[in-house]
């Protein structure tokens, strides 16, 4: 009977320190700018991989529909953290009454931000654009960026015919030549290619490379939240980085975390698609020398300044207010094997 009463009460014991168990996770609601594509598959390696957990943290993903969008989320307290456009966060800062949510991580050293079109339209270089027609849906962020990259490039604006198309048909029309150039992301080419043009024909003008020096994509948290729950910021930035470390040291494996995520996806389509954009945007030579999450204070500046080409500051914001690197972890942390 003695042994009975022990191990009911030992039961006992165990059943009530479950719910605290269970309540020292912190719960963080996390949004993607985007749907489950190949690109996000290192926060869901993370999350699948029990990193998140590992820090501490009940995290929930959810795809979103945009970064304006988002980071309206992120401000109304819908969210805790997202990834979102950096750019967009800059602009949405100028607001006097904007909630000053900041970047933690940028996981897009580089923008995808391109001008894509097809080697038969002879555009090769960014002057060739002159007396051609650019497919350009007029939400697309890349296309938020044409007078900044036009201007840089010294391009006669004037002789580029700008179509406004829509989203599901711009590589379509660009396969069909009824536009000789679009404004897209990188990623984009495999759309391009799906519309029908072999891979070696298509031609993808980062604009980074022609002078468009801003960042692309990063995490950012809510005020509240990062006064809240710093660990918990620091626990998401460290648990994510080992995602996309993961993400990139096996690419294959993955894919099975988007897969699980977004049954309808084309594995091998999303293959490609994480491993162009982890070339061109994830890890650049800036990354590889100064670590994952690396920002240069002075090239955020310098990036508000170049969006004055394109947005009419009231409120201009500096790069402290965009941006904090306090919940970054050690350099050698953040290497990239």
């Amino acid at each position: 009977m003695r042994k009975l009463v022990y191990v009911l009460g030992a039961m006992a014991m165990a059943m009530a320190t479950l719910p605290a168990a269970a309540e020292e996770l912190t719960k963080v609601r996390f949004i993607h700018e985007w749907r489950f594509e190949g690109h996000v598959a290192p926060y869901l390696v993370a999350l699948d991989k029990g990193y998140y957990k590992d820090e501490g943290l009940d995290v929930s993903i959810d795809p979103g529909t945009g970064s304006v969008d988002g980071i309206n989320r992120i401000a109304s307290g819908s969210y805790d953290i997202g990834q979102m456009d950096l750019n967009a966060l800059i602009k949405y800062r100028d607001a006097a009454d904007a909630v000053p949510i900041k970047a933690v991580l940028v996981t897009y050293n580089i923008p995808p931000f391109s001008i894509l079109t097809i080697k038969k339209n002879g555009i090769a270089e960014p002057k060739d654009l002159e007396g051609k027609i650019l497919g350009a849906p007029a939400a697309d962020a890349a296309y938020s960026h044409w007078p900044i990259f036009a201007k840089l490039n010294d391009i006669d604006t004037s002789t580029v015919t700008v179509e406004n198309v829509g989203f599901p048909v711009r590589e379509t029309l660009l396969a069909q030549g009824q536009v000789d150039a679009v404004t897209a992301f990188i990623s984009n080419k495999l759309a391009v290619k799906a519309a029908g043009v072999p891979d070696d024909q298509i031609v993808g003008m980062m604009m980074s490379e022609y002078g468009v020096d801003l960042f692309g994509s990063a995490v950012m948290a809510s005020p509240s939240f990062m006064a809240e729950h710093p660990e918990a910021v620091a626990g998401f930035v460290r648990a994510t980085i080992r995602g996309f470390r993961d993400a990139i040291n096996d690419p294959e494996g993955a894919m099975d975390s988007v897969m699980k995520h977004n049954p309808i996806a084309k594995r091998d389509i999303e293959l490609e698609r994480l491993k162009l954009v982890a070339e061109e945007c994830y890890f650049t030579d800036d990354v590889r020398e100064n670590g994952f999450g690396h920002v240069d204070a002075g090239r955020l500046s310098r990036s508000i300044d170049q969006l004055e080409e394109t947005f009419s500051f009231t409120n201009k914001p500096q790069a402290s207010d965009i941006y904090t690197g306090d919940f970054l972890p050690a350099k050698n942390e953040r290497m990239i094997q």
